[in-house]
């Protein structure tokens, strides 16, 4: 059963710069979180703590395909560096501003240029993975593989991000994001030999990816699940908080990843029969029971067993969208395509952020959690209307 993973990491470059990528986004499970916490902490203000995040998600959704297209076209290793430098620099700011006596308007400044320059460290992974295996169910196995990493990234986290936040400083899960960030990002720059190669006259002459082969469906299945997840995450902070125990947000976040995790092991291991967009229909439909379950719980301990049972579709979810725009990309399209799906998402916390951020604060979380329900059957039904056209060949 285990079988393709062994194939899969054979090759030592596929393990090195799989770990750098771990390294690098290592920070995608700590920085909202840490706004959220940070701003809450000292401006005192679940509404604008969940706005700082939107905006930092909204622009990190305009950027990455804007900077995954760049890299498409002249190269990580020309793009990445550039990248960090900003984002690093953006940080510090942010960390700096927050608790000052500046206007909030200079923290949606500086949160809107680290999230417009973000790498998208997942698709730049994925992206050396499809050069390294081209295609096939290895390939399906090794997008397997990074969306566990995805996972066990947010399994620890939101703990050290809740536990460093609330035991040495509020600015501490911004402070060690940057720190994992310049570290797996040098790493993976210097890996020059899996570089992706660049197809310069698609990339520079051809239209957005996302217009092509039925990938703006694929793009608007995942805006659904950043509303998915964003009401569900944002509400777990405030339900933890509003119970008196701040921390467990970290763990709740955590039990949510471990059931993705779960998920994702299965998913990757198996050789389903079914073709990869039905895969998609069904996968969306498991996470309609535990949405409709969890404006209804009232305790830390049954919260995070829906976390657990919500989460054991995440992850099949954004493996078979990932392995879906890689075919449907075309050559030297998979890092746009795979950001542009990244962005979706992004848009999608960024909406959910903002609404449960004012539902808690002026209806409480019930409120906030039936976002979350909402979105889980409005995403079955777009991957049901998609599938027609996810199914066609694709046009070169």
């Amino acid at each position: 059963m285990l079988n393709k993973y062994r194939i899969a990491f054979s090759d030592p470059r596929a393990r090195a710069f799989s770990f750098a990528g771990f390294i690098a986004r290592m920070p995608i499970s700590m920085v909202g979180i840490g706004i959220l916490m940070y701003v809450e902490t000292a401006r005192g203000n679940y509404t604008l703590a969940g706005s700082v995040s939107a905006l930092g998600a909204i622009a990190a959704a305009a950027g990455g395909p804007i900077t995954s297209r760049l890299t498409d076209r002249f190269g990580q290793h020309r793009i990445l560096p550039w990248q960090i430098v900003i984002v690093v620099s953006a940080a510090v700011a942010l960390i700096l501003t927050i608790p000052s006596d500046l206007p909030a308007i200079w923290i949606f400044v500086f949160a809107i240029i680290s999230g417009f320059c973000s790498p998208s460290i997942g698709a730049l992974v994925r992206a050396r993975w499809t050069a390294l295996l081209v295609s096939g169910p290895v390939l399906i196995t090794a997008f397997s593989v990074e969306s566990m990493i995805d996972e066990i990234i947010f399994v620890i986290g939101p703990s050290i991000a809740a536990f460093t936040s609330v035991n040495i400083h509020p600015a501490a899960p911004q402070s060690i994001a940057v720190v994992f960030l310049l570290v797996g990002g040098i790493w993976l720059i210097s890996m020059r030999d899996t570089e992706p190669p660049i197809n310069l006259h698609q990339v520079k002459h051809g239209k957005p990816v996302v217009f092509k082969n039925g990938l703006l469906w694929l793009v608007f299945v995942h805006f659904l699940a950043g509303v998915f997840f964003g009401s569900i995450e944002t509400t777990m902070i405030a339900f933890s908080d509003f119970t008196g125990v701040p921390v467990a947000a970290g763990f709740l976040l955590a039990l949510w990843s471990i059931g993705s995790l779960i998920g994702g092991i299965y998913y990757g291991a198996s050789d389903f029969k079914l073709p990869l967009p039905n895969q998609l229909v069904l996968i969306s439909l498991i996470l309609i029971p535990p949405a409709a379950v969890v404006p209804f719980v009232d305790s830390l301990f049954w919260l995070g067993v829906v976390a657990v049972i919500a989460g054991f579709g995440i992850a099949p979810l954004l493996i078979s969208a990932a392995s879906i725009a890689q075919q449907r990309a075309g050559a030297g399209r998979t890092t746009e395509a795979i950001a542009s799906m990244y962005s979706g998402i992004a848009v999608g916390f960024a909406f959910a952020a903002a609404s449960a951020g004012w539902l808690i604060d002026n209806h409480g979380t019930s409120w906030a959690f039936s976002i979350g329900l909402g979105a889980a059957m409005a995403m079955m039904l777009a991957a049901l209307a998609a599938r027609p056209y996810l199914s066609k060949p694709p046009a070169p």
